[in-house]
Order: structure tokens, then C-alpha cells, then sequence
């Protein structure tokens, strides 16, 4: 019954890594979009 039971978690633990492992990673920003962001001068509030 344990051997049963620790490969019915091994498969579960398994499964569970495969779709982690091919789940679509978030793409990061390119850092010169961040740069230009950052050198605008301040909005004029008039």
C-alpha cells in the first residue's frame, strides 16, 4: 500500500513539474524603454 501511494505522489510531483517547467515565462523590458521613461523631463502642471 505505501509503494502505491508513493507512486501515485512521485507521478503527481512530476506532472506537477512538467507544467511549471513549460509554463510561458514573463518576458522582462527592454532597459532603454525604462532609461527614456526615467530622462523625460516633469510634466508642467499649469
Amino acid at each position: 500500500m505505501a509503494w502505491v501511494l508513493f507512486e501515485v505522489l512521485l507521478a503527481f510531483g512530476i506532472a506537477i513539474f512538467i507544467v511549471w517547467w513549460t509554463f510561458p515565462k514573463k518576458k522582462k523590458k527592454p532597459d532603454r524603454l525604462i532609461d527614456k521613461r526615467q530622462e523625460s523631463p516633469p510634466a508642467n502642471d499649469i
